[in-house]
């Protein structure tokens, strides 16, 4: 006859092993939340690069204080072709159209 201490033994090490399964998610479930986690949603933040608020136009009157601010010989081009953002870096250089 199996002693019934051999049974209380092999009976937790069981109940050990299955509450350390329940505890674990599938490799599908992690999967899942990790590619969810990345998904971008539509009420993340966005980008504020493209935005020029002019904090940063001080920097090209100071750098180049001894320089009289350049005219584009061709303003169409920056008005119309040239980004919002591109203007920026240009004016911040002392280049205005």
């Amino acid at each position: 006859m199996i002693p019934s201490r051999m049974i209380r033994l092999t009976a937790c090490l069981i109940a050990l092993q299955l509450a350390g399964c329940a505890m674990v998610e599938s490799p599908r479930v992690a999967m899942r939340r990790m590619t969810r986690q990345f998904t971008p949603r539509p009420t993340d933040v966005g980008e504020d690069s493209d935005e020029d608020d002019g904090q940063w136009d001080f920097v090209g009157d100071e750098g180049r204080a001894d320089y009289d601010r350049e005219r584009d010989p061709d303003p169409w081009y920056g008005k119309y072709i040239i980004s919002e953002k591109a203007r920026s870096i240009e004016r911040n250089m002392g280049v205005d159209y």
